[in-house]
């Protein structure tokens, strides 16, 4: 994996609307030093265009994150009651089928500073976990209803990672890696 989480995580928000350094750094956890460091390095890459107005993908930029932002249907923080593991729960609903082993998403999660990380699919009894197609409305109906009105119109097949953590930018470079890892094993 060649992209770094850091511009990936930048990129989506970009990719939704123009930010500035410092909603960049409020959404994602990262210092605004280290916004501005990987804005500029996608800047020189010739990805981001940085005007008064904030940060915004360049034709080149929306070419080349295309493959890693497209299957995403949305990303959020969740507040989980049952299923939570952490302070901070964020969530990415993609469009995949591919998955790789749970377990080894799960630790790559952690690798980057997650705590835990749930994978999800959607199916015909609604989302269920991957590693058992057991639905989660079974023993988590609290958890169930929130997923299913957080995440509307997903579609069969459809996943849902939920990563926990003990702040945004763990918890969201938790999410982040195991995307990629997601994304990897279907390519």
């Amino acid at each position: 994996m060649e992209e770094s989480v850091a511009e990936l995580y930048l990129a989506y928000h970009i990719n939704r609307e123009r930010l500035g350094r410092r909603r960049l750094a409020l959404r994602t956890g990262l210092t605004e030093m280290a916004v501005r460091i990987e804005l500029e390095r996608l800047r020189d890459r010739k990805l981001v265009r940085l005007e008064r107005s904030g940060a915004k993908l360049t034709p080149a930029g929306r070419r080349y994150f295309a493959r890693f932002l497209e299957p995403i249907r949305s990303i959020g923080e969740i507040e989980l009651t049952s299923l939570r593991v952490d302070e901070i729960n964020l969530a990415s609903h993609f469009a995949s089928h591919e998955t790789g082993s749970v377990w080894a998403l799960r630790d790559a999660a952690v690798r980057e500073g997650a705590t835990g990380l749930l994978l999800l699919r959607f199916g015909v009894h609604g989302w269920a976990f991957a590693h058992n197609d057991e639905p989660i409305h079974l023993y988590n109906p609290e958890d169930a209803l929130t997923i299913g009105t957080t995440f509307c119109g997903p579609l069969r097949g459809d996943l849902l990672l939920v990563a926990s953590g003990p702040d945004l930018k763990q918890t969201g470079f938790g999410l982040w890696h195991a995307f990629l890892t997601v994304l990897a094993a279907g390519s």
